[in-house]
């Protein structure tokens, strides 16, 4: 049901997005035209090459406001030694990471908005549970296998030939930035699954950005920690954070971080978390796919009912709020503004206090209150709907919350129960893991992304069903029937019909 609908939302709004988009900027930009307004010298002479050697990136950047600003190559890319990742090129030092260091020099106080946020944090808060339980996504396929962090997975077809001569001797392999623990024809299979983990998890999360090799004009970055462009990237530098996770280079168009089908839908996509599927399964969403070409998505603080006419993640979360003509909430780069609940959480969920640990990483605070960000995004709904409308919306997700925790309090309970009887295998944490995360908190999320079909189908009857079965199947006959009518109260008869049909069949 997910796949073929996010397909069918993604085709939607791609054949939309194309049809506007490139229309508009063929008439829009004339791409032998290499000049700005007051670009600097050195910026000016970078582009004597890479108009030839990088013509999209050039391009790309003409149409961005940064080339109708002066603003070149050389001002977002200069660096000093200071920075790891830095290296001459051509007789300035630069870097190929342009970090929120960079971008701070001119957008200071964005820059600290977004570096405050748990947006930006997203990639040590991962780190840290990943150091925690010895590999918070690789450790999940290992311990499903029952490997250990020594068990050596060969590079081989399923006929056992060696693949390993075709992958060394590939064109691309002297650009790779291969770690010394992956340069083998024998891999450990926790190695491997790290790339699997940095490319899926921590694309959206962000990395450390390690350096397996630096030479006086030359930076090359493992290929298992970049370039995934995570929100929260860890950079050679000394930052957290990355602006192009959600403004992607070199054009950095606002229209491209507004747009639903954009940058949030990046991340906040799949499983666990189908924020962006639930928009496009919405009213807003279907608003959206339909006018988009109609909107003004590109000024600097858009107006709902001028400039745009139903929400998209990155109006709501972060937009300016508007009472009449007065702006009552500036726009914001920290895209929980408008979150009284923390969801993003498989274990746990809570109402937002400012100052309050976050419980991954306890020396990250949250920046604002939950109540608080309730009357904001009160205000933001306001702005088109009723109050009744907004609060009936509101509101009814709010009461939800505790019938939601209470299966996942179970799941949580059951699983110690296992542990403590030694009965448990990795399968109860998969399935444990999966109540939490796939059904229990994208049911959370639903609640206040009001599509249907993920707040019923894919919601608590997904939950209900998914916790039930584990019971019944798996951990009745582990725990007895006794202990399982706790919480199913109708086991103890189910297994006593079971009893007496087999007795009455002769089965043992």
């Amino acid at each position: 049901m997910r796949g073929l609908m996010k397909l069918a939302t993604i085709a939607a709004a791609g054949i939309l997005s194309l049809g506007i988009y490139t229309t508009d900027a063929a008439a829009k930009y004339d791409y032998t035209n290499y000049t700005a307004s007051g670009l600097s010298k050195e910026s000016s002479q970078c582009l004597d090459c890479h108009r030839k050697a990088t013509p999209f990136v050039v391009n790309d950047w003409k149409r961005s406001k940064h080339f109708y600003n002066g603003v070149g190559c050389y001002e977002c890319h200069k660096t000093d030694e200071s920075n790891p990742a830095a290296y001459d090129h051509y007789g300035f030092t630069i870097s190929t990471l342009v970090t929120p260091k960079q971008c701070g020099v001119c957008h200071p106080k964005v820059a600290k908005e977004y570096m405050d946020s748990i947006h930006a944090h997203s990639g040590l808060i991962s780190q840290k549970a990943e150091a925690k339980s010895g590999g918070n996504f690789a450790v999940i396929v290992m311990q499903m296998m029952g490997w250990n962090k020594n068990t050596v997975i060969p590079h081989q077809t399923t006929d056992g030939e060696s693949t390993w001569d075709d992958i060394v001797n590939d064109p691309c392999w002297p650009y790779a930035g291969v770690a010394n623990n992956l340069k083998t024809p024998r891999p450990k299979a926790s190695a491997v699954i790290k790339i699997f983990a940095n490319w899926g998890c921590y694309s959206c999360h962000g990395t450390k950005i390690e350096i397996v090799k630096k030479t006086k004009d030359k930076v090359v970055f493992d290929l298992s920690t970049w370039p995934m462009i995570g929100a929260g990237s860890i950079n050679p530098d000394g930052t957290i954070g990355n602006c192009a996770a959600c403004h992607p280079f070199h054009s950095f168009r606002l229209k491209i971080v507004r747009a639903g089908i954009g940058a949030c839908g990046r991340c906040h996509e799949s499983e666990d978390h189908p924020n962006y599927e639930m928009f496009g399964r919405s009213m807003h969403g279907a608003m959206f796919l339909s006018q988009f070409d109609e909107w003004n998505m590109d000024a600097p603080a858009i107006k709902a009912g001028q400039d745009y006419f139903a929400p998209t993640c990155g109006t709501c979360h972060m937009g300016a709020v508007y009472q009449g003509d007065k702006m009552v909430y500036a726009p914001t780069h920290n895209p929980a503004s408008i979150c009284k609940w923390k969801l993003g959480m498989w274990k746990l969920v809570f109402v937002r206090k400012a100052g309050r640990p976050h419980p991954g990483l306890p020396s990250v605070k949250y920046p604002t209150d939950g109540i608080q960000n309730r009357e904001r995004a009160f205000a933001m709904c306001t702005q088109c709907h009723t109050k009744q409308w907004a609060a009936n919306c509101l509101i009814g997700g709010d009461l939800t919350m505790g019938v939601l925790d209470y299966f996942r309090r179970v799941a949580f309970q059951v699983e110690k129960d296992l542990e403590k009887a030694g009965l448990n295998t990795p399968l109860d944490r998969k399935i444990v893991r999966d109540i939490g995360a796939m059904a229990v908190r994208p049911t959370e999320i639903a609640m206040f992304h009001y599509a249907p079909g993920y707040i019923w189908w894919e919601g608590i009857y997904r939950v209900a069903f998914e916790l039930v079965e584990w019971l019944e199947t798996s951990v009745e006959p582990r725990l007895g029937a006794d202990y399982v009518s706790k919480y199913v109260s109708w086991i103890k008869k189910h297994v006593k019909k079971v009893e007496r049909y087999k007795r009455k069949h002769h089965i043992e």
